[in-house]
């Protein structure tokens, strides 16, 4: 019992973090210029949210949760860990999740652009994603060479989905499409960590943030008197 005590974060992770880095490297230069896409239309998605289209907000999300499972987990990182399938299927049950929350949004705006403050911090988070990610990575973190990148990349893509959902749900179904992102930052976070990495706690202070917000807005709706 207590060989437990003398194991660290890092020995749960099956590759060093040199390997790491040049696992992002190789998917920058294989899927080069994806990114700007996946970007454009991760920014897109952000817009049309803080209009209040939930329906093709949350069609354009899901194919970054699609090519993320794909590209990332299935092709890439299935090389270095063994859960990296299983990480591959939530993020397909993710994609599928929010396409099934589509057939069930409205069509046009539901509703017009919100002076909350909830709105501003969803923007910002996914913001700090969308083109922020590869800026953090070039300024401070390992390079641009080894950025992560919104719609290739699990954690941006993760903290992105966060933020706009932020915007556009309320409720059950905003913890129902928000559980995988959440859990995912979580994992990444604790990975990150264990390979030391620059920026290791941004996916937890997203999930904090994030949540801790939607539970705020949630508290003040309910004191707020019905008219």
């Amino acid at each position: 019992m207590n060989g437990w005590q003398t194991y660290r974060l890092e020995d749960f992770i099956p590759f060093t973090p040199d390997i790491y880095w040049r696992l992002l490297e190789r998917i920058n230069e294989a899927f080069w210029p994806l990114h700007v896409l996946a970007v454009a239309i991760g920014l897109a998605a952000l817009l049309l949210a803080l209009r209040g289209n939930q329906r093709i907000v949350l069609a354009l999300l899901a194919p970054a949760w699609l090519t993320s499972g794909i590209i990332f987990h299935f092709t890439y990182y299935a090389e270095l860990n063994w859960a990296a399938p299983w990480f591959g299927w939530g993020f397909i049950a993710q994609a599928a999740m929010l396409l099934a929350l589509a057939l069930f949004a409205g069509s046009g705006p539901t509703q017009g652009p919100s002076k909350a403050l909830s709105t501003g911090i969803g923007a910002t988070v996914a913001l700090v994603s969308l083109p922020g990610y590869p800026l953090i990575a070039a300024t401070i973190g390992p390079g641009l060479s080894q950025a992560e990148t919104y719609g290739l990349h699990p954690d941006p893509t993760a903290i992105a989905t966060l933020g706009v959902l932020l915007l556009i749900l309320r409720g059950p179904s905003f913890w129902l499409a928000s559980l995988i992102p959440i859990l995912w930052c979580l994992i990444g976070s604790l990975t990150l960590i264990a390979i030391d990495a620059t920026g290791a706690l941004i996916p937890l202070a997203a999930v904090a943030i994030i949540a801790g917000t939607s539970v705020a807005r949630s508290i003040q709706s309910a004191a707020r008197p019905n008219v």
